[in-house]
């Protein structure tokens, strides 16, 4: 049986096509990005987000997060009270409120006291669960205190 070159250049594009229809089925995902922000609330001292404490923190732009993601932001704390304190940290007006049930928000403050006008490498970390659903962008505030 002898077959035209025409008749050939249809069966390699008709192969061609169905090995493509499987290749791109075979790397199908889905991937959901999150818009994020937050607000950076300060009792009694100075987040910053250089060493020399001049350049400060008012609001942390997250940029888009994935299920599963976790994300690092380092800062200072500066003491800016007249006394040696010590640090608390809370998470407040999420938006939506069910974004915390699935937002986590921490840091790696040990405890340790600030000194008059001294202060401490801090980092934030960020972490969406893998099951998050129902929401399409958060915000939140963070609340920092010095207490001393």
């Amino acid at each position: 049986m002898k077959h035209t070159s025409a008749q050939i250049i249809v069966v390699v594009a008709a192969l061609a096509f169905l090995a493509g229809s499987v290749l791109t089925f075979a790397v199908m995902q889905w991937t959901r990005r999150i818009p994020a922000s937050a607000t950076v609330k300060t009792i009694g001292i100075g987040v910053y987000t250089d060493p020399d404490c001049t350049v400060p923190v008012t609001e942390i732009a997250w940029g888009m997060v994935e299920p599963g993601e976790e994300k690092n932001v380092s800062v200072y704390i500066k003491n800016d009270s007249n006394v040696p304190v010590t640090l608390t940290m809370h998470t407040e007006d999420w938006s939506p409120a069910i974004a915390s049930s699935f937002i986590h928000f921490s840091w790696d403050y040990d405890g340790e006291e600030i000194p008059l006008d001294g202060s401490k490498p801090v980092v934030f970390v960020l972490t969406v669960d893998t099951d998050i659903s129902g929401v399409e962008s958060f915000a939140f505030t963070i609340v920092i205190i010095g207490s001393g």
